[in-house]
């Protein structure tokens, strides 16, 4: 399409121009997936990584019954908080 716009001497039109239907959910769909693509490139964790690490450098050790409930309680729980400047953190959330 922007080959078609270019070689046509178009350098910018409106997407109005070419969709008449409702074109909020496209512009919305397109910043949604523009945000998953950030995201994808940007945040990378392994929580099971994370907890098992922690019991290494912490030199605890739990049974697997122990391991299942604190997964369940605090790592299951991880929220995302997002500061008023934009800056986001996983937070655990304790009970």
């Amino acid at each position: 399409m922007k080959a078609a716009l270019v070689n046509s001497g178009i350098f910018y039109c409106y997407l109005d121009d070419f969709y008449s239907g409702d074109s909020e959910e496209l512009k919305t769909n397109a910043i949604f997936q523009e945000m998953r693509n950030y995201m994808e490139k940007a945040v990378r964790l392994n929580v099971n990584d994370m907890f098992n690490d922690a019991l290494r450098v912490t030199r605890i050790e739990m049974t697997p019954t122990e391991r299942q409930q604190f997964y369940d309680k605090y790592i299951k729980t991880l929220q995302l908080s997002i500061s008023n400047s934009g800056d986001a953190s996983i937070v655990i959330k304790v009970k």
